[in-house]
């Protein structure tokens, strides 16, 4: 009989420990458009006059807070990696 691991066939905690990912938001670059102008006595009534932000204006690339202006950056690749010991 052999046996793995330590008693019971408990592995011993790893020491180090890599996480990688990547994580991407609008893969496909489709263009999100703000909301239509609602003035009905605009000429541009009905039509969307510019990009809209990621999550309705909040996080990064919306309205507020970091990562440039609404229509800023529109496709985001975030590659991140963690070492944990």
């Amino acid at each position: 009989m052999m046996m793995m691991g330590g008693p019971g066939g408990a592995t011993a905690p790893q020491k180090y420990s890599l996480t990688l990912s990547v994580n991407f938001q609008n893969l496909l670059n489709h263009v999100n458009l703000n909301a239509p102008v609602g003035n009905l006595s605009s000429p541009l009534f009905g039509q969307s006059t510019g990009l809209g932000g990621s999550f309705g204006g909040f996080g990064p690339g919306g309205g507020g807070g970091f990562g440039g202006g609404a229509g800023a950056g529109n496709r985001k690749v975030t590659l991140s990696a963690r070492f944990t010991f």
